[in-house]
């Protein structure tokens, strides 16, 4: 979770580590959650067929960061990964995420063997799936309050994800 636990609207980021739409647009959408202290922020992992293993492996390390050092490693991690993957399927180079924060050897022990970490990932795919999602960044805002929620696919700017909570907000 990013932000506050609280707060009245959870946007749920489908994303892809190696989606170099998700490497663009996740720390604009961070930032606006950081101006709006009523919505927090949920990373959904979707990572894509095409994306390959790199993929996948950076889904399990930013996993593992999380274990290791709570909610600000994970988000952490999601950043390194932006900053130093290739994307489009190219992975990190060497294959190995710099991310001094955390013990390096045990977070690439606990991406490789973690039965626990692939579980997590497979069930934000299957909730994908289920939910019909299959590109990424794909945003699913709820409210809290009234457990409504709409789908916005693609890079929604501020304009969009303000129309988005104001349209949830109505009474239908």
């Amino acid at each position: 979770l990013y932000g506050d636990a609280k707060a009245r609207w959870t946007i749920n980021e489908y994303a892809d580590l190696e989606c170099p739409f998700c490497k663009v647009y996740t720390p604009r959408l961070k930032r606006w959650v950081d101006s709006h202290p009523d919505v927090n922020l949920v990373w959904r992992h979707l990572p894509l067929q095409m994306h390959g293993e790199a993929a996948r492996h950076q889904a399990r390390l930013v996993e593992c960061a999380g274990i290791q050092g709570g909610a600000k490693a994970f988000w952490s991690a999601i950043d390194a990964i932006f900053a130093q993957s290739a994307g489009n399927g190219g992975g990190l180079p060497g294959g190995t995420l710099h991310f001094p924060e955390l013990d390096q050897a045990r977070l690439e022990k606990c991406a490789k063997d973690m039965d626990l970490v692939d579980r997590l990932i497979k069930t934000d795919i299957d909730t994908a799936r289920s939910n019909g999602i299959t590109a990424t960044p794909t945003l699913v805002i709820r409210d809290n309050q009234t457990g409504r929620s709409v789908k916005l696919e693609g890079m929604a700017d501020e304009t969009t994800l303000l129309s988005a909570i104001d349209w949830l907000a109505r009474d239908h």
